[in-house]
């Protein structure tokens, strides 16, 4: 049976965090300090100035703007970064002009990055994020995985994980997710708990051998304070991911999708799945991409 990994240890040496420098932006930084600390992680605190704030004014005061706009950024990177170095985690900066969702990815392949992370905006759907760019633009366009934070979790800090739900559909792109979710609940000695959804027309032999994939899964080896749990649910996906990570207090979710366009056209579960579950998720929700010609960080 395949396993989401002989080995599941993952590198995330580089983590990129993506603001507008607005509180929604940020949401995300305080479960992205917590997992530098646990894999040594550089924080990269990246801003991009759209160029549209050029649009309404006059080629006369185009050179004013960008220098009063770059150096508020610089200014408000510089306080923020200076906070993450008072924890002990190293910092860079990033600032630039652009389109968001074209520098990002640039910036995540430029500096080989691991990770990305964004704050959502709204529990009603995906909305605009900094810069007038989208969760959905960024996952279909990034090579590496992205974790979203909504507004429920703005509150917390230092955030930690005691809680790990890894969603799957038994694709290349799932399992992918698990190798994080694995390595993640390991590093944080979470409990870690694997569902997977199944029709109505599931019988009860078919939920036996469900339950044995899903056990066979996780490597013997992996040092976990328990055993995974491991869950059927019958139903809708994104619901019934949501409603088991409410009902076990999830401290994170992690899920896969396919390739690029992967929120609007992925052909697994976890396609228009995944964009439910980053809207109505009450934790941070981890999204891993199928491996494809990018490289994949593993150690």
């Amino acid at each position: 049976m395949y396993a989401v990994a002989a080995s599941t240890a993952i590198a995330l040496k580089n983590i990129l965090v993506a603001t507008d420098l607005s509180p929604a932006s940020l949401w995300s930084l305080p479960y992205v300090v917590g997992i530098a600390h646990q894999y040594g992680s550089t924080i990269y605190l990246a801003t991009v100035v759209p160029l549209a704030i050029y649009g309404v004014a006059r080629p006369e005061s185009f050179d004013a703007i960008e220098a009063e706009c770059r150096d508020y950024a610089q200014e408000k990177l510089d306080r923020f970064s200076a906070g993450i170095r008072a924890q002990g985690i190293a910092v860079q900066v990033l600032l630039t002009e652009g389109d968001v969702a074209q520098v990002i990815p640039d910036w995540v392949e430029q500096h080989k990055i691991d990770l990305l992370a964004v704050g959502t905006t709204g529990r009603g759907g995906l909305h605009k994020l900094f810069l007038g760019s989208t969760a959905e633009e960024l996952i279909r366009e990034v090579s590496c995985p992205v974790l979203t934070v909504g507004p429920t979790l703005s509150g917390e800090s230092p955030a930690r994980l005691r809680s790990i739900l890894f969603a799957t559909d038994f694709s290349a792109e799932s399992f992918r997710a698990g190798r994080y979710a694995c390595s993640i609940a390991c590093r944080y000695n979470a409990r870690l708990i694997l569902m997977h959804v199944t029709d109505e027309h599931a019988t009860q032999v078919s939920r036996r051998s469900l339950i044995r994939r899903l056990h066979d899964l996780i490597p013997e080896n992996l040092n976990l304070p328990n055993e995974p749990e491991e869950l059927l649910a019958q139903g809708r996906p994104a619901g019934k991911i949501l409603e088991v990570a409410n009902q076990h207090s999830v401290d994170l979710i992690a899920i896969g999708v396919r390739g690029a366009g992967g929120l609007a056209r992925a052909a697994s579960h976890f396609g228009s799945t995944a964009h439910e579950v980053i809207v109505g998720a009450t934790c941070p929700v981890l999204v891993v991409r199928a491996p494809d010609s990018h490289r994949t960080p593993v150690k």
